[in-house]
């Protein structure tokens, strides 16, 4: 009799540990392996970002609009872009179980991010703290299920502790409200970083605070400098090698580029797919692949050259389904949360294929 108590009550807890487990798992403060983020320009470039979000939108668990931004007066207030807070595309996601977790970002000037007002609101602890009240109030009354702080090329280590105390004490008042806290980091392989906007950025602290770091591994040949792969493969496994070294591996999410660059002469010019193969065709030229040649590296990035009608001569990178079915091996590779693509609108359908077929299988 008692060893059949004794095999009972061995069940029960065998059961109630499993529940606890499937709660856990349950937990959208514990994100799942795999999960797919997008950011979605509202402001510009609205209607390509929505007719994507509507045609893949069953692949996307976490959809991140870019709708508003910190205003440049440096007291904590935030300003809403065009379409903040639409309840259409809020009822579109969470009915498909895909989390809202709006994106803010700091003023934007013509020589890039401004950290002057994001400087002055983190190192005053009145400003921060009415800050962390107004973004909390903003994700509760909308109904969000997060925010995610995209406070770029900050002053280095200036600025550093302020803006991890910054993000430690918005976690813990989105947690109150049972509430997510993304934060998007730039890339780097190793700390501080190598030069301000990465120093800025402990990501030790902010790890262990936020619920989702999302590292921009893109740019790395950029609008300011010469033509080259926008994120070789090599340079992104290196990132996120360093990132998961310091930051639990389910909390960090790859950035994935879905755009491209044209290089040429004084000028460079973003690009879709779309408009990429529009400029590729009409110059009747073939794409080629990149893997060692020139970086000795593996890049696995789509690249051409042309001359354009008045003899400048131009080179394009762009983002394809091959490069990023090439990307997604990361996210197994380094046990990853997830993608974070940017952007949508334009993109090669060939890359929802390569997303589907990972999922499909289980896992990216």
């Amino acid at each position: 009799m008692n060893r059949r108590i004794a095999l009972l009550f061995a069940t029960f807890l065998c059961l109630v540990t499993l529940i606890l487990v499937y709660l856990a798992q349950d937990d959208a403060s514990v994100p799942p392996l795999n999960r797919v983020a997008a950011w979605m320009p509202s402001s510009w470039d609205a209607s390509r970002a929505r007719s994507s979000w509507e045609a893949k939108g069953a692949l996307i668990h976490e959809i991140s609009p870019v709708w508003y931004q910190l205003d440049e007066s440096g007291t904590g207030r935030i300003n809403p872009y065009s379409g903040a807070g639409d309840p259409t595309l809020l009822a579109q996601a969470h009915a498909q179980h895909a989390l809202v977790i709006p994106l803010i970002n700091n003023y934007y000037t013509e020589v890039g991010f401004d950290a002057s007002p994001v400087s002055a609101v983190i190192h005053d602890p009145a400003r921060r703290t009415a800050h962390v009240e107004t973004l909390v109030n903003e994700v509760v009354s909308q109904g969000y299920d997060g925010i995610d702080i995209d406070y770029e090329s900050l002053n280095g280590p200036a600025d550093r502790d302020p803006f991890s105390r910054f993000v430690e004490e918005l976690a813990a008042a989105l947690h109150a409200q049972g509430k997510l806290l993304c934060v998007t980091v730039h890339p780097k392989t190793r700390a501080p970083g190598p030069w301000a906007g990465p120093q800025a950025q402990d990501w030790v602290r902010i790890g262990a605070a936020a619920d989702r770091v999302r590292v921009m591994t893109y740019a790395y040949h950029g609008r300011a400098g010469d033509p080259g792969p926008i994120a070789p493969l090599w340079w992104m496994d290196e990132v996120m090698g360093f990132a998961t070294s310091v930051i639990s591996p389910n909390k960090v999410y790859v950035g994935i580029h879905f755009y491209g660059h044209d290089w040429g002469g004084e000028t460079v010019t973003s690009l879709t797919w779309e408009s990429a193969q529009t400029l590729r065709q009409s110059h009747e030229i073939t794409s080629q692949w990149e893997r060692k040649a020139r970086w000795r590296r593996p890049v696995a990035e789509p690249w051409f050259t042309y001359v354009d009608s008045g003899g400048a001569p131009h080179e394009v990178w762009y983002a394809n389904g091959r490069s990023v079915r090439a990307r997604l091996t990361l996210v197994g590779k380094h046990g990853l949360g997830g993608i974070a693509i940017w952007r949508l609108g334009g993109e090669d359908p060939g890359n929802w294929s390569a997303i589907a077929d990972m999922l499909s299988q289980g896992g990216l």
